[in-house]
């Protein structure tokens, strides 16, 4: 019988010859034939969709990079040169890289490999734009000196841990992504996406939110959302990070087809396994901040046996490279230095690019290296903060914790409160447990509006950090957006809690008492908002600010004028109840409850004290105060403390690079 022929990329696996028990005849040779499935990712080359962009060339030379290190007071001097071979110990000054050189052409995928502690970060964050003081040396893109603000636009940056909002659907991200980075017709954006979602393998979890996608899923998603706008440079740190074989297989076969697709795709990787180190088409070998090899991954073997360094037969070069580093076969890492440096690499560098230059070019990275690309965003400022709104607004929305628990939060306390100070309110014998009420209820509301806004910045930073400096959006529009959206809710909320207490304490049944009562509630809550926000942007971690949050609120409370009258404080302390906001809100809730000539309260005893409302307000040293002042004063507070937060956010943005 003539031998079955096996389909072109099935493997046979015959299994053994087994006997039936009672002797009967063994059973024939079963195949089974293993089908490689068609990876849908390779698609990412051929999207008929996305912008044409010019190809990039990444060139730099005697590229070196230092650190302040130390207390200031033991730093003398200034950095001296991380090319000498002397370390820099008594200047303060570190050295992290050291006179590196290099191109990374387009339709590549170069890997930045070495030990930890090597560099690659480091490297791949200059390169990116996102590092600049303490950078020496020249960057060139296509031959021409780097602008950075418009290779930021030409490139982007896909960081180790994927950073996503994880109320949204992969699907409503990348519309966000399309909407701010693409000025297209709806039709073509939503093609476009569903082109992306296809081609990696994601249009099956486009309705899934991002906090339930799987790390392989999170990483494309991460990818697709920067392939919006076809970036002709890609940096990708870490993408193997945290993933098991078949999600690192894909990840890096997508990283593949992205560079034949004609664009330059760098990336930092740890440790490679075998099958993933020979799809690399270029490698970039780092140790102690110095390049130990730059060149293909085929020439890395010969190279280190011509330097006398023989890699074991079966063994990844990729471990042997790096144990190399690490000195496991002894100090080699002054021999490595010296040969890159003798230009051991150049002739096969030079070869390499002959090769390149002699292939023609592919459709989404054409070769016209002259285009220019603009300063401005894809779309405008208002644009820009009409989409953040609605993203902003539905996290919101969506968001368990700061949403819905802080309404039932109001709800609860309010009828809480509401029962405890029941029909206290026209009551001349209980005036002090109303004073009381009114000051808890300036309490509550500053608590409640502080805490969950002290979060909002800690929490996305790094998702805005990625998305402002890929070039997506101004700090100004995103920080319009994300105070805006958050204001309707901090209005509501306050208006419910103050509807509640007010008729079931059996306050004053007037509406101009009732809406002013309201109005400085809100405006209370508006102030510790906006200062909530202004802690976390400042803080340095999330850890930080929920601490400093509550311990700015002492003083605060303090000089309010309900503990110690003003009088009573001493002179060298009375500034303090100047810049106390909650005095303000509670001084305004006294005059609308017990001002504006209010009528005699009831007095259910003989002789009640209190009976007349101007007693109220000469105990509390307030019958002076205005309430136009009040208001004027809390909204000063209120834009102080947001355009304060907005310039702390800006030199957070400056301080990254």
């Amino acid at each position: 019988m003539a031998e079955r022929t096996l389909e072109q990329g099935s493997v046979s696996i015959p299994m053994e010859e087994t006997k039936l028990p009672g002797g009967g005849p063994p059973e024939a040779p079963l195949l089974t034939h293993l089908k490689k499935v068609e990876n849908h990712i390779t698609e990412a080359q051929r999207f008929s969709h996305l912008p044409r962009r010019s190809a990039v060339d990444l060139e730099f030379n005697e590229l070196s990079y230092t650190i302040r290190e130390g207390p200031w007071w033991r730093r003398r001097g200034t950095a001296c040169s991380p090319c000498c071979e002397r370390p820099c110990l008594l200047s303060g000054y570190k050295a992290l890289l050291k006179c590196l050189s290099g191109r990374f052409n387009s339709r590549e995928l170069i890997g930045i490999m070495g030990p930890s502690g090597a560099g690659k970060s480091t490297l791949m964050n200059i390169l990116a734009g996102y590092r600049e003081t303490g950078m020496k040396g020249q960057i060139m893109v296509n031959g021409r000196p780097r602008d950075l603000r418009t290779f930021r636009k030409m490139s982007c940056y896909i960081m180790q841990d994927d950073m996503l909002l994880p109320h949204l659907t992969a699907r409503e991200a990348m519309m966000v992504s399309a909407n701010l980075k693409l000025n297209e017709s709806m039709q073509v954006k939503k093609e476009l996406v569903d082109e992306i979602l296809t081609a990696l393998g994601l249009l099956e979890c486009a309705l899934t939110r991002t906090s339930c996608l799987s790390g392989g899923q999170c990483k494309r998603l991460a990818i697709a959302l920067e392939l919006v706008n076809n970036p002709p440079v890609m940096f990708f740190d870490e993408p193997t990070s945290g993933l098991d074989s078949a999600s690192c297989f894909q990840v890096v076969s997508l990283m593949k087809s992205l560079a034949q697709g004609g664009r330059t795709i760098i990336c930092t990787i740890h440790q490679p396994s075998a099958k993933l180190f020979e799809m690399f088409d270029k490698l970039y070998i780092l140790s102690q901040g110095q390049c130990i090899y730059k060149g293909t991954v085929p020439y890395l073997i010969p190279y280190l046996k011509n330097l006398g360094l023989h890699c074991p037969t079966y063994h990844n070069p990729a471990d042997f490279i790096i144990e190399v580093a690490s000195g496991e076969y002894g100090d080699l890492n002054p021999v490595l230095f010296e040969a890159v440096q003798g230009g051991m690499c150049s002739e096969e560098s030079k070869k390499n690019s002959r090769d390149k230059n002699d292939s023609s070019c592919p459709s989404q990275c054409h070769s016209d290296t002259g285009t220019l690309e603009k300063h401005s965003f894809a779309t405008s400022t208002f644009t820009q903060f009409c989409i953040l709104f609605k993203r902003t607004f539905v996290t919101i929305c969506r968001d368990m914790v700061l949403t819905h628990l802080r309404v039932m939060s109001h709800l609860s306390i309010g009828v809480l409160i509401g029962l405890l100070y029941l029909n206290i309110g026209n009551d001349a014998s209980k005036v002090f447990n109303n004073t009381g009420f009114l000051f808890f209820s300036m309490l509550f509301l500053m608590f409640a509006a502080l805490m969950p806004t002290i979060l909002t910045f800690p929490l996305e930073m790094s998702v805005f950090i990625r998305e402002h400096l890929n070039y997506w959006y101004s700090l100004k529009a995103y920080y319009l957006a994300k105070t805006v959206a958050d204001v309707p809710f901090q209005v509501i909320c306050p208006i419910m809690y103050c509807s509640i207490v007010y008729w079931m304490t059996e306050q004053p049944p007037e509406a101009g008492r009732y809406l002013l009562f309201m109005a400085l509630s809100t405006s209370t809550a508006l102030v510790a908002q906006s200062l909530g926000l202004l802690i976390g942007a400042a803080s340095t971690s999330l850890q930080v600010a929920t601490f400093v949050g509550p311990v700015t609120a002492i003083p605060v409370l303090l000089f309010s004028g309900f503990f110690v009258n003003f009088d009573t404080i001493p002179k060298y302390l009375q500034w303090s109840s100047y810049v106390s906001y909650v005095r303000y809100g509670f001084e305004g809730v006294i005059l609308s409850i017990y001002g504006m000539n209010r009528s005699e309260l009831e007095c259910p005893l003989q002789v009640c004290k209190f009976q007349k409302p101007e007693e109220v307000l000469q105990l509390l040293d307030v019958e002076d105060a205005k309430l136009y002042v009040d208001f004027m004063v809390l909204g000063v507070f209120f834009l102080i403390l947001r355009l304060a937060t907005y310039l702390v956010l800006r030199y957070k943005v400056k301080s990254e690079r």
